[in-house]
C-alpha cells in the first residue's frame, strides 16, 4: 500500500507462489491453503486466529488450533510451523492469505506498515530539540510539530548538533560516527511513535465529541444516559493509551540515557510501538465514522454513538466490568 497522511497502513505483500521461502513467506504445502480466496484472521466474536476458506457452496472458519487434526497435517511439518506463525503475526495485521511475506516484526524486530515523511521529520526534530538542549544544559522534549519545524530551520541549529555529536562521543568513548549512527537508528524507531501519536489524535476526537455532546444534549435524558456509557467505556481506554505514550516520552526524553542504553532502549520502543499498533487496529472502522461528523446534534451524530457504543461494548465491556468490581 501507499504510505498515508495521518495513519498506518499494513503493507501490501501476497507475492504469489513462485520463489517463496517459508522462512520469510507462509509458503504452505497442504491443498487446503491452496483453495481460491483462502486467508487467515480472527474471528469476529471470540478473536481466535482461524483459516477462512470456500469449499464449494460452503464457507466457514476453522480455529488454527484444529487444523492440523482436520487435515491430517504432521505437528512437526513446516505447514505446523507456518500455522504457528500465523497465530502471533495477526498480532500485526488483520489478514493473512498464504504466501505472503512474514511480518518483520517476527522476523527482525522492524515495522511492517509504512509512515511518511512528516512522521519522520517530526522524530527528527525531537531528537535535535533533545540534543541541542542536551548541549545546554536543560534537556526537555518537544513534540509540537510547529515548533519542533522551528528548530529545524535555524541555521544555528546544523553548528549545535554537530557539538553535541562530538561532546556525546567524548563521553562515551566512542567515535562521533557512531554516535551519528546510533541517533539515525532511534530517529528511525521513534518516527514510528510519532505516525501512531498521529493516529491517536483520531481516537482523542472521538473522546473530545462525546465530551462536548455531553453538553449538547443535557436536556435530553434517554441521550444523556447514552452519552455516559459511552464516556464510562471510552475514558478507561483513552487513559490507557495516553499512560503509554507518557511512559514512552519519559523512556526516551534524555539523549545521553539513550545512547548508554541503546539496545534495551530500542527493545523498549519496539515493543511500546507493537503494543500500540495492535491496540490501534480495531480503531479504524471509528475513525471512518466520525471522520466528517461535528459535535452537533443531528441523526448522522446519534447513529454513529449507537455504532460506537456497540464497539466500545464488544471490545472493552468485559475489562470495564471487571474494573468496576474492583473499585
Amino acid at each position: 500500500m501507499a504510505e498515508t497522511d495521518s495513519t498506518v497502513t499494513e503493507n501490501g505483500n501476497n507475492t504469489g507462489a513462485e520463489n517463496v521461502s517459508p522462512s520469510t513467506h507462509f509458503a504452505f504445502e497442504h491443498k487446503i491453503f491452496g483453495v481460491k480466496g483462502a486467508c487467515f484472521k480472527l474471528t469476529a466474536d471470540s478473536k481466535e486466529p482461524a483459516l477462512y476458506v470456500t469449499l464449494g457452496e460452503m464457507k466457514g472458519a476453522i480455529p488454527i488450533r484444529s487444523i492440523c487434526e482436520e487435515f491430517g497435517i504432521d505437528k512437526e511439518s513446516s505447514d505446523a510451523e507456518l500455522l504457528r506463525t500465523v497465530s502471533g503475526s495477526l498480532k500485526f495485521v488483520r489478514e493473512i492469505y498464504p504466501n505472503d511475506s512474514i511480518p518483520t516484526e517476527l522476523l527482525d524486530g522492524s515495522a511492517s506498515w509504512t509512515i511518511n515523511e512528516g512522521h519522520k521529520d517530526i522524530a527528527r526534530g525531537r531528537v535535535t530539540m533533545q540534543l541541542i538542549s542536551w548541549l545546554s544544559g536543560s534537556e526537555e522534549i518537544i513534540t509540537n510539530s510547529g515548533e519542533l519545524e522551528a528548530i529545524i530551520s535555524d541555521p544555528q541549529t546544523k553548528t549545535k548538533v554537530q557539538d553535541a555529536f562530538k561532546e556525546i562521543a567524548k563521553k562515551l568513548g566512542i567515535t562521533k560516527d557512531d554516535v551519528i549512527e546510533k541517533v539515525d537508528d532511534v530517529i528511525r524507531e521513534l518516527a514510528y511513535i510519532e505516525a501512531l501519536r498521529d493516529h491517536y489524535s483520531h481516537i482523542k476526537k472521538i473522546s473530545l465529541n462525546v465530551d462536548r455532546l455531553q453538553n449538547i444534549y443535557r436536556r435530553d435524558r434517554g441521550m444523556m444516559e447514552d452519552l455516559s456509557r459511552i464516556h464510562a467505556l471510552l475514558s478507561p481506554v483513552v487513559n490507557k493509551f495516553d499512560r503509554s505514550f507518557d511512559e514512552l516520552d519519559a523512556q526516551t526524553c534524555e539523549v545521553l540515557t539513550i545512547l548508554k542504553n541503546f539496545e534495551p532502549t530500542i527493545e523498549f520502543i519496539r515493543k511500546t510501538r507493537d503494543d500500540l499498533h495492535q491496540r490501534f487496529m480495531i480503531w479504524d472502522v471509528m475513525i471512518d465514522g466520525w471522520k466528517n461528523l461535528e459535535a452537533e446534534e443531528s441523526t448522522e451524530v446519534e447513529q454513529q454513538l449507537k455504532k460506537t457504543y456497540r464497539f466500545l461494548a464488544q471490545n472493552f465491556m468485559q475489562a470495564q466490568t471487571w474494573r468496576l468490581g474492583n473499585m
